[in-house]
């Protein structure tokens, strides 16, 4: 899906019954908004909350617990995580000003 800037495209033509369009006017009237901007406004603030809420990390109660356990008995350290921890301190060491 492409979105183009051009003027032409920006149109959006939607039907829209008589009760939700009430509503619009009603509310637009309230914040003082012409209807385009009312909309575009909305628009935003419900695919935010859309795309926030669908990109939620979520756990359930099982998750959680072990998650704890494990920050509170964490495993030893491989022989690799050995390794790229010297191998960062390294890095770090050679790179202090």
């Amino acid at each position: 899906m492409s979105i183009e800037t051009n003027k032409q495209q920006d149109v959006l033509k939607i039907r829209m019954d008589a009760v939700t369009l009430q509503l619009l006017e009603q509310a637009r009237s309230y914040v003082e908004l012409d209807r385009s901007k009312f909309i575009r406004l909305s628009i935003r603030e419900k695919a935010a909350a859309i795309i926030s809420e669908h990109e939620k990390t979520r756990f359930n109660p099982d998750d959680w617990q072990l998650f704890f356990s494990m920050l509170d008995n964490p495993t030893e350290p491989t022989e690799r995580m050995k390794k790229a921890a010297i191998t960062y301190q390294k890095i770090i060491a050679d790179n202090e000003i």
